[in-house]
Formats: structure tokens, sequence, C-alpha cells
């Protein structure tokens, strides 16, 4: 009944706080006769409306491994999501799930695939066992024809933020988007945000490690680049607030603002504020709480950071919020 309440509530959408609240001490007190299906569907809901269970989630995280025996291929999938989407750090329980999965991977639809390695690449769970990435690219390329091409840009960019499978391994991934591009020329539709994941992989595959040139045509990079560069973002308090705080410094130490919401011209990337110190540029990225997965950055400030170190001019600075506020 909680399961199924708390549930219903999230698939149509609706998100009362108190009783979501409620229902996970409720939940805490009953979790020993919760069965996977329960958890699985408990833990949905609450990611499903962005509502944040801590101790709910940290109890269901110490989960026994008997208990994760019991979970078939969706809950597995959508319980990796639900705590990548609230970002709640449970690295056992990653753990513990990639080694069990590994030999049932090939039960997993092409959803749940694409949905586990989001997972572990958003959170940025990079040790994973091999066995396990290498068995979901695997079975990508076994299932590719089925994919829905927002679910192989989705792959792609989960295993280059893991960084961790031969950038070879995933040619077939790239020229499956590739053909696609081909076959529907002007009706080919991506995301904005599958777009620049693309513009990612793709500098990943011909850049970061040095590959032959890009799997995918030209004109297909371009429309990446182009959407990935022309993303706005809005400075943050704290983005003001460390901006002001360079401004205010003596002049006798040689800081300079040289520009705010800067581009990293070969990558694309937009950087914080670029500044100078005693004529030595430096890129400065100021990361509040949205960027970290407990106070370890996520799968997506890592490759930002990564590409940046390696493909960018200038050298890097990250600014984490709770340094700042210290």
């Amino acid at each position: 009944a909680i399961a199924n309440t708390v549930w219903a509530y999230a698939t149509a959408g609706h998100n009362d706080p108190h009783l979501f609240d409620a229902i996970a001490q409720l939940a805490l007190l009953k979790l020993n006769t919760f069965n996977s299906q329960e958890i699985a569907n408990t833990v949905w809901a609450y990611a499903t409306v962005h509502h944040p269970a801590p101790a709910l989630f940290f109890a269901i995280s110490q989960s026994p491994l008997p208990k994760l025996n019991t979970f078939n291929s969706q809950e597995l999938a959508n319980t990796l999501w639900a705590f990548a989407t609230l970002s709640h750090p449970a690295p056992e329980f990653f753990d513990a799930v990639s080694n069990l999965a590994v030999s049932k991977l090939n039960t997993f639809n092409s959803q749940e695939l694409a949905n586990t390695i989001w997972a572990y690449a958003t959170v940025y769970h990079y040790y994973v066992n091999p066995h396990f990435t290498n068995g979901i690219l695997y079975e990508a390329i076994q299932k590719v024809e089925s994919l829905e091409s927002e679910q192989i840009v989705n792959i792609l960019w989960s295993i280059v933020v893991l960084n961790s499978v031969d950038t070879e391994a995933v040619a077939p991934l790239f020229s499956e988007v590739a053909k696609r591009y081909h076959l529907a020329q002007n009706n080919f539709r991506l995301s904005r945000e599958a777009l620049s994941q693309l513009h990612q992989a793709s500098m990943w595959y011909s850049e970061e490690h040095h590959c032959k040139e890009s799997l995918l045509p030209k004109e297909l990079r371009d429309l990446c680049f182009n959407h990935f560069s022309s993303s706005e973002n809005l400075p943050s308090k704290l983005q003001r607030d460390v901006v002001q705080t360079f401004k205010s410094l003596p002049s006798y130490l040689g800081v300079s603002i040289i520009e705010e919401e800067s581009r990293c011209e070969r990558t694309g990337y937009s950087i914080d504020v670029l500044i100078s110190i005693n004529q030595q540029q430096l890129a400065v990225e100021i990361d509040g709480p949205c960027h970290f997965v407990g106070y370890s950055p996520n799968g997506a400030t890592m490759l930002k950071q990564r590409q940046l170190f390696s493909l960018g001019n200038t050298p890097l600075l990250s600014v984490p919020y709770w340094e700042w506020d210290m």
C-alpha cells in the first residue's frame, strides 16, 4: 500500500511534500517487508517528483545481497535511475548491483540499458566492474537497431563520462547515429541535450583519445557543436559573489577579470569567469550543489573538467561551493 500510494501520486505528477515526508518515515519502519517491486516503485516515485528522502534512500542502499538477487532488470534499472536522479550517493549499492547484474544484462531491454549506464555515469561511479560496462556496451550494440537515437546518444555519453571502454569498441554506436542522420537528412531529430552529449562524445573519440577522424559526418558535428556552444547560462548568486570578490581584491595582487561567461573556442564549453593573475590567464568554474553527488563531482562536471583540462588552452580552477562557504 505504501509503495502503491507514492507510485500513484508520482504517476499523476502530483508532489505533496508533507505526504511524501510522512510516507518516507513510515516506509523506513516497514522496509524489511518490502519486496523488490515495492522498493523500486518507491524510489522511482520519489525521484520522479524530485522529492529527496535521504534516510529512506540510505536504508535501501544497505539492502542485503540476497534481496538484490530478487530484483529483475526493470527494478534494478529504475532503482539506479532514482538514486542518480536525486544525486544520492550510494557507492556500495552501485558496486553490488554492477557485480550482480553482469549475468543478467541479456535480459535488459533498450531503455533499461540506457537508464542503467546513465545512472553510473551521472553519479560518476567510474570504478565500476569493467565486465559490467563492457557487457552493457555489448548488449547495446546487439540491440542497436531497436534503440532509439536518444538512447544511443545517452549510452555513448555515459561511456564517455566513465572513460573506461576502448574507443574503437563504441564505433558501431557512432556509425548507427551517422547512418540514421544520412537516411533522415533534414528530418533527423535529437533533443538539444542529446546533441550536446553527442558533441562531447565526438570530442572524446576524435580529440581526447586522438583517434582517426570522427565517425560522424561534418554537418552533424557542426550541428552538435552549434547547439552545445550556444547554450546560455545565467550566473548563480554564488558565481556573482565569487566574481565580486575577485573584483574587490587589491590591485597589487595582480588579479583582474577578463570575461564573465566566457566560451572555450575549441571545445564550446562555457566558462564561468576568465581571470588574469599577473598576466597569466586562468579559467574559473564555480560549482554549486547541483554539480555534486555528496561532496564528489557528478559525471557531467567531471566530464567538463576533464575535457577542458585536456583540450582547453587555459589552466582550470574549480571552486566548490562548500570551500567558498567555509
